[in-house]
């Protein structure tokens, strides 16, 4: 049984395997030579507002879908 606490657990660690694994490979190409740091810290900062979005899921439609109210 899929539990609250799992599904959001579930789709930060989605959130967080995909944000590391892109930054692993732009700072490998930092490393290189063949990328600049600016990709990285770009990448970074635009990612943000996954992280706010998820949030904002959780919050506004965890409730009704799971039944809270």
């Amino acid at each position: 049984m899929n539990t609250p606490n799992r599904v959001a657990a579930l789709g930060l660690n989605v959130i967080l395997l995909v944000n590391l694994a892109w930054s692993a490979a732009l700072y490998l190409r930092f490393l290189r030579g063949r990328g600049s740091f600016t990709s990285l810290e770009k990448w970074q900062t635009d990612y943000l507002p996954v992280y706010g979005a998820w949030a904002a899921i959780v919050v506004i439609l965890f409730p009704p879908l799971f039944r809270y109210i």
